[in-house]
């Protein structure tokens, strides 16, 4: 799923949202995010301090400390969450904002090995019959200790975990492995995408009942 389907993923949850102005001073903007008939489910609360430029959310899918340090109105905020890799720069604390696939991770150690660090088969296999599998004779058999190595040992989606032996594998190959290891099978975590669409939504809302009210 590329970024733009789960952008439109969390607008489809948001649809039925209607947002609720707790609270505008000259430095704090409190919203409530949450279904029109009452529901807690998908249900945010979003502080904005405007002169520190810190976003505090909480709400039914986890919690987040997000700070600019500079003064930001809740426009420029919303401005703000549009890059979601910036946005995740921005926080201090968060409840997990990350994500792993053992398949992905699987595919990310094999490109690392076999494409961009170009390796020859003859010392992928050595290293394998070292640490992994002391049978293995063909690339086939090479991938196959690989991703069942990964599997067996795998911790969670949000806490990956592999082997002494993988790690003797791949330091084997590559001293500095550790440097692009984790980033093997990474991706945003959905809560993340919600935080900043469900953000640009109620703000939007908001904005638009303002306006309307001007004009009547």
């Amino acid at each position: 799923m590329d970024e733009e389907e789960i952008l439109n993923k969390c607008k489809e949850r948001f649809a039925a949202h209607k947002a609720t102005l707790i609270q505008d001073t000259e430095r704090y903007m409190i919203i409530d995010w949450r279904k029109a008939d009452g529901s807690i489910d998908y249900y945010t609360n979003f502080i904005l301090d405007k002169k520190r430029g810190s976003l505090i959310i909480s709400g039914d899918f986890g919690d987040c400390v997000a700070t600019w340090y500079n003064a930001a109105s809740p426009k420029k905020m919303k401005s703000y969450l549009k890059d979601i890799y910036y946005f995740i720069s921005k926080f201090q604390c968060s409840t997990d904002k990350y994500i792993y696939d053992p398949d992905r991770a699987y595919e990310g150690i094999k490109y690392q090995l076999k494409d961009y660090m170009e390796l020859e088969l003859e010392e992928l296999l050595k290293a394998c019959k070292k640490y992994l599998w002391y049978s293995v004779d063909t690339e086939e058999e090479l991938w196959e200790a690989v991703k069942s190595d990964i599997d067996e040992n795998w911790g969670s989606d949000i806490n990956p975990h592999y082997s002494t032996d993988m790690m003797n594998f791949l330091e084997e190959l590559d001293s500095e492995y550790y440097e692009w290891l984790y980033d093997c099978g990474k991706r945003v975590n959905m809560r993340v995408y919600l935080w900043a669409v469900g953000y640009e939504m109620a703000y939007t809302q908001l904005e638009c009942e303002k306006i309307d009210k001007e004009t009547e």
